[in-house]
């Protein structure tokens, strides 16, 4: 979603506080699933944030922080450079603030795999899902990489091939509209914090999202072709 469109994850951005010091405005962010994730995410890597620096816009209207990262491994889509800077909307220049509700920034010396939805087009946040893109690695106590939320929770699973609600072929209407509490439906979690030893290994959660697509791939490339008469 751009800053300029309107938002298709954010159902609420009102400005609920506002004084010459800082500006608060609270988000609402819509449930998805982890095919949700894969398929609309141009861009999925393992990285490492190296810098993150906040500046005003050209028009001195609003603040964004530029997040770099540096790229370790890429499973979906393509990057030019080592690195990649990506921007959020939000952020502390000096005194003055611009602080978004919800909006979770990388920071600098954390490792993760995130999945983005288009590096080239300005967004408020450029996280699929907001936080349900947002995958932190961290070492356990003997040192294995594994893999936990955007807060911290460790990863058990993926359960991917579960209900996919923005399926195009999907005409229910549910009654209640999902929103998400920061992680996404199939992702399988210890709602204990300190059960690190519980998480998904790094490998193994990413050997899990190539197999998914290329599933997915071969499903797509594999339906009969059919003629007219």
């Amino acid at each position: 979603m751009t800053i300029n469109s309107k938002c298709k994850f954010i159902a609420t951005a009102i400005l609920i506080f506002f004084s010459t010091q800082q500006a608060l405005f609270a988000s609402t962010v819509l449930e998805v699933d982890v095919d949700y994730l894969l398929d609309k995410a141009k861009l999925i890597f393992e990285g490492e944030v190296v810098s993150s620096e906040a500046k005003w816009t050209q028009d001195k209207t609003s603040i964004l922080t530029f997040i770099t990262f540096k790229v370790k491994d890429v499973i979906k889509g393509n990057i030019s450079s080592p690195n990649i800077t990506l921007r959020f909307a939000g952020g502390t220049v000096g005194e003055i603030g611009l602080q978004i509700s919800g909006m979770v920034y990388p920071t600098v010396g954390e490792n993760g795999i995130y999945f983005f939805e288009n590096p080239d087009t300005q967004m408020i946040n450029p996280l699929v899902g907001w936080g349900q893109g947002h995958f932190r690695i961290k070492k356990d106590n003997k040192g294995v990489e594994r893999v936990l939320t955007e807060g911290d929770t460790p990863v058990l699973g993926l359960d991917i091939a579960g209900t996919n609600a923005t399926k195009k072929n999907d005409t229910s209407k549910p009654s209640v509209i999902p929103f998400s509490h920061g992680v996404a439906r199939g992702v399988r979690t210890n709602n204990r914090k300190d059960a690190m030893h519980t998480a998904m290994q790094k490998k193994i959660f990413k050997d899990t999202l190539k197999a998914r697509m290329s599933a997915t791939s071969s499903k797509a490339n594999s339906k009969p072709l059919t003629t007219g008469k």
